[in-house]
C-alpha cells in the first residue's frame, strides 16, 4: 500500500478519532488472541484475553516507558508520574502509593462521598439533574477534603471541573484536547505551588493526609512538580469516576427492577459496580512496548514494535464471561479474576501497572449506587450515547428528573440505546 492517503487511513489512530470505541471491535476476526495494525505508522501488536493480559504484564515482554505517546501521557498523567516508569524505579513509586491510598484512605473516601452524596441528592426529588455535573462536583469537593487540601466550595468546584476537563480530553476529540491541555498546565502550577506552600510552611494540611505526605511524608523526595503530578493522580482518576458513575445512573433509569433488585446489601452494589465498569465506555486501550520477542497466537512480537491491551474486548471476552453484552451484576459474586477483568489494568496490583486507585472507584460506585437505589430516577431527556466520541457519556450529562419515590424509567429514545464497553487506567 503505497498511497499515503490510503496508509493514514488504515492507521489506528485515524480509525480511533473518526470511529471512537468501534475501531478496534473491526480489527478482529474470530477467536484471535492477537492481531497487527499500524498506530501512529509504527507496527503494533493488539493483545486481548487473558492470554493477552499475561503478556502485556509480563516485564520482560513489555515495558512502559515512552509507549504512550507524549501528547496524551503528558496531559493525562503529567511528566515523571508512576505510569510512564518500569523496574525498580516503578516498584518505588508503586509502593508509595500502596501505602498512601490504603484502607483508611479508601474508607474515608466513600465516607465523604456517601455523607456528600446524601446531603446534595435530599435536595434533587422534584428537580432536574444533570447526574454527571453534579458527580464532578461531589468527587471533587469530598477528594480534595479528604487530601488535605482546603478550598472554598467555589474553588473547589472549579478544580474539579478542571480535572474533569483533563479527563475529556484524552481522547482528543475536537477542541476537547486543547482545552484539556491548557488546564492541565494550570493544574500542574496550582499542584507543585501548593506542593511548595507545605513545605516552606505556608501552608498546613493535616499530618497524614495525602497533599502532607506527598509533600512532607513519602513523596517529601519528589521535586515539587513531580510530587504535584502525582498529587493529580490521585484527584483526576477520582473525579474520572464520575463518567462510570453516570453510566451507572443510567442503568437504573433503564432497567426500573434493579435499583429494587440491589437493595441495601453493600455486596450487590459492589457487583453491580463491576459490571458498569465491565461495560460501560472508557477508555479503549492501554498500550506498552515491545523489548523482548515473544509469540502470542500467530504473531510473532518484535522489539520496538508497540503493543496495545483491548480492554473492552477482554472484558467481553465470551470464555470469561458468558453472554458477555448482557448486564449480570451476579457475575461479581466472587472477586474478579486478575488477568481476565481488567478495566483498570490486569495483574497484580503491586508488582504490575494495575491501579492502585481501583478499589477507591469500587468503593465510590457502591457508595453511589447505595444512594441512587433510593431516589425516583427518570430520564427527562435522550439517553443515547455517542459512542464514536472517546471519553463518551449519556447525552447531556444524562438528565433526569426525581421525582418522590424510587426509580422508574420513561426514556424518550429508547430504540437509541447501545450496550457500551469499558476501560480503565492502570500504573
Amino acid at each position: 500500500m503505497n498511497n499515503p492517503l490510503a496508509l493514514v487511513r488504515d492507521d489506528l489512530a485515524w480509525s480511533l478519532l473518526r470511529q471512537g470505541y468501534d475501531a478496534l471491535p473491526q480489527r478482529w476476526s474470530g477467536d484471535e488472541v492477537a492481531t497487527t495494525a499500524r498506530l501512529l505508522g509504527r507496527r503494533t501488536v493488539l493483545v486481548r484475553g487473558p492470554e493477552g493480559v499475561r503478556l502485556f504484564y509480563d516485564p520482560d515482554v513489555v515495558r512502559r516507558q515512552g509507549a504512550v505517546p507524549r501528547p496524551l501521557a503528558d496531559v493525562l498523567f503529567g511528566r515523571g508520574a508512576v505510569h510512564g516508569l518500569d523496574g525498580a524505579e516503578h516498584r518505588r513509586r508503586k509502593g508509595m502509593f500502596l501505602d498512601l491510598l490504603d484502607r483508611p484512605w479508601v474508607e474515608r473516601l466513600a465516607g465523604e462521598v456517601g455523607h456528600e452524596l446524601d446531603t446534595v441528592t435530599a435536595g434533587w426529588p422534584g428537580a432536574r439533574v444533570r447526574v454527571f455535573e453534579e458527580l464532578v462536583g461531589v468527587y471533587g469537593r469530598s477528594v480534595l477534603r479528604v487530601a488535605g487540601v482546603e478550598l472554598s466550595r467555589p474553588a473547589a468546584d472549579r478544580v474539579a471541573r478542571d480535572l474533569a476537563v483533563v479527563v475529556d480530553g484524552f481522547g482528543f476529540a475536537g477542541a476537547a484536547y486543547a482545552r484539556a491541555v491548557l488546564q492541565r498546565a494550570r493544574l500542574d502550577r496550582w499542584a507543585a505551588r501548593l506542593v511548595r506552600d507545605v513545605r516552606h510552611g505556608r501552608v498546613s494540611p493535616p499530618p497524614g493526609t495525602l497533599l502532607h505526605r506527598l509533600a512532607v511524608g513519602e513523596g517529601a523526595a519528589l521535586p515539587s512538580r513531580v510530587a504535584g503530578v502525582e498529587l493529580l493522580n490521585v484527584l483526576r482518576p477520582t473525579v474520572a469516576v464520575a463518567w462510570l458513575a453516570t453510566f451507572a445512573a443510567r442503568e437504573l433509569v433503564l432497567r426500573p427492577d434493579l435499583a429494587a433488585s440491589l437493595g441495601d446489601d453493600r455486596r450487590e452494589h459492589v457487583a453491580f459496580g463491576h459490571e458498569v465498569r465491565r461495560l460501560a465506555p472508557f477508555v479503549p486501550a492501554l498500550t506498552g512496548l515491545v523489548v523482548r520477542p515473544a509469540r502470542l497466537g500467530a504473531v510473532d512480537l518484535r522489539p520496538g514494535d508497540r503493543v496495545l491491551l483491548d480492554v473492552p474486548a477482554t472484558d467481553t471476552w465470551p470464555a470469561s464471561f458468558p453472554d458477555p453484552d448482557e448486564l449480570r451484576p451476579q457475575r461479581f459474586a466472587e472477586e474478579p479474576d486478575a488477568w481476565s477483568y481488567v478495566p483498570q489494568g490486569g495483574g497484580e496490583v503491586d508488582a504490575g501497572h494495575r491501579c492502585p486507585g481501583e478499589p477507591s472507584t469500587v468503593a465510590l460506585l457502591a457508595e453511589t449506587t447505595r444512594v441512587l437505589c433510593g431516589l425516583d430516577l427518570r430520564a427527562a431527556a435522550t439517553t443515547y450515547v455517542d459512542r464514536h466520541r472517546i471519553p463518551t457519556l449519556p447525552e447531556g450529562g444524562l438528565v433526569l428528573q426525581v421525582g418522590p419515590g424510587r426509580s422508574g424509567t420513561n426514556d424518550p429514545a429508547p430504540q437509541r440505546r447501545r450496550a457500551g464497553i469499558v476501560a480503565g487506567e492502570d500504573g
